[in-house]
Parts: C-alpha cells; sequence; structure tokens
C-alpha cells in the first residue's frame, strides 16, 4: 500500500455533515492525471434506441489532478435503478453444475444506481447544465474515468489479490449477509461472501477477490470511511 500514500480519501458528505452544505460529493484523486483542468460528467441514457445521453451530475478535476463531482440528486435518478440482487449477483445458479449456500436480502425488491464511470469533457469545452441532453460530439470520445481499478498493485504479496471500489446509490436501507458457492462443470469454483449494511443514499462498496487458493473467493462490503480510492484514466 506504499504507493498510495499521499492520495486522497474519497469522501460522500451529505448536507451538513463535517459542517458541509449541499449534495452529498465525490472526492478524488486521479492518480498520473497530466490533462489540465477539465469538466466532468456523470451521464446516462437518454432513452432506449436513442443515442444521447442526460447528464445526471457535473463536476471537475483540477491540472493536479483532484476530482470533485457533486452528486445526483435522488430525484434524477427515478427511473434509472436496477434490481440490487441482478446488479450484485451476476452469478445465475442455473450456470453452476452445483450451487450451494445462500444471500439473504432483507428487501428482496431493493434497487440500486451504480456508478460505472464518470465522462472527461474534451479539453476546451464544459458539460453543460444538469439535466441537459448531451449529444455525441460531447461524450461520445470522452475519457473515461473508471474506479474498478485494483488499489493493491501488482506486488509479490498481491499477485493473486484484487481490491476495487463501487459507488452505488440505494433508495432505502438493505442488509445483504450470506455466502454462496457456484461449481462449474469447467473452471474455477466461486466462493461469494457478502455483509453488506447499506443506509438510504449513496455507499462505497468494497470488492476483494482471492485467486491464491484452489477456488476463487470473493467477498463485498462497505468500505471503511477512510478508503483511499482511484479513478483511473481509460
Amino acid at each position: 500500500m506504499k504507493r498510495l500514500r499521499g492520495l486522497l480519501w474519497v469522501a460522500l458528505l451529505g448536507a451538513g455533515a463535517q459542517g458541509q452544505e449541499g449534495p452529498p460529493t465525490l472526492r478524488a484523486q486521479v492518480p498520473g492525471w497530466s490533462e489540465g483542468a477539465r469538466s466532468v460528467g456523470l451521464l446516462a441514457p437518454f432513452s432506449a434506441g436513442d443515442d444521447r445521453q442526460v447528464l445526471l451530475a457535473r463536476g471537475s478535476v483540477d491540472a493536479a489532478g483532484r476530482l470533485s463531482l457533486p452528486l445526483p440528486d435522488p430525484a434524477q435518478l427515478a427511473g434509472r435503478l436496477v434490481p440490487l440482487n441482478e446488479w450484485l449477483l451476476p452469478v445465475n445458479p442455473a450456470d453452476c453444475a452445483r450451487y450451494e449456500g445462500q444471500i439473504v436480502f432483507s428487501w428482496p425488491a431493493a434497487t440500486v444506481f451504480p456508478v460505472p464511470e464518470l465522462l472527461v469533457a474534451p479539453a476546451g469545452t464544459q458539460f453543460p447544465s444538469l439535466g441537459s441532453v448531451v449529444g455525441e460530439h460531447l461524450w461520445g470520445s470522452a475519457p473515461r474515468l473508471n474506479s474498478e481499478v485494483n488499489v493493491l498493485g501488482d506486488g509479490p504479496d498481491t499477485a493473486a489479490q484484487v481490491r476495487d471500489y463501487r459507488l452505488v446509490y440505494v433508495p432505502g436501507a438493505v442488509t445483504v449477509r450470506g455466502e454462496s458457492r457456484c461449481v462449474p462443470e469447467a473452471g474455477l469454483t466461486e466462493v461469494l461472501t457478502v455483509d453488506l449494511n447499506l443506509a438510504p443514499g449513496w455507499s462505497l462498496l468494497q470488492q476483494d477477490d482471492d485467486y491464491s487458493g484452489e477456488d476463487l473467493r470473493r467477498r463485498l462490503s462497505v468500505a471503511p470511511a477512510d478508503t483511499v480510492s482511484l479513478w483511473q484514466l481509460r
């Protein structure tokens, strides 16, 4: 973890938290940033069959790579939530030759809005006001920022381990706990352990994958409050 020293922590600041006012804000550091000050946006498909995007959040990254993005208001996410169980548990038990264990949701119908990536506007341009419909001329060739990066690095002690983070919004409190074991016809058996206690609003999830044993062991939990998060340019 030595290579991460000095990087900023992610801070999800609610209104009034730590003396702050306004919407929760994502603050992070983009390593190796050399693009200068740029506008950053969180976009979502405008409608089915339409290649335009709608702007849900707008922020910035400065010349030093410091990212600041006020997160969307819940009203902006209406109609864009997906079932939490389908997003969180992509393995279909029907795809397993043998499936054991159980993952239990306190709210089976819980939904989630995951943030897969952020877009960086081309140099000299700005993302427009929130709710604007943006054409491909602005977002189509935009660089992407993605948080799903192995923050453990590639040192000798972490060669078979991966850790990344996922920023999500849930509209209501939900706990997800349990363990499952998927044994496929061929390939690694996957053991999944989930221990999530999500409050309404924004959370940073941590996924740890361990390939060092005979099985792939995957664990999902809520990241600690002082987590270092990288948003890598892609």
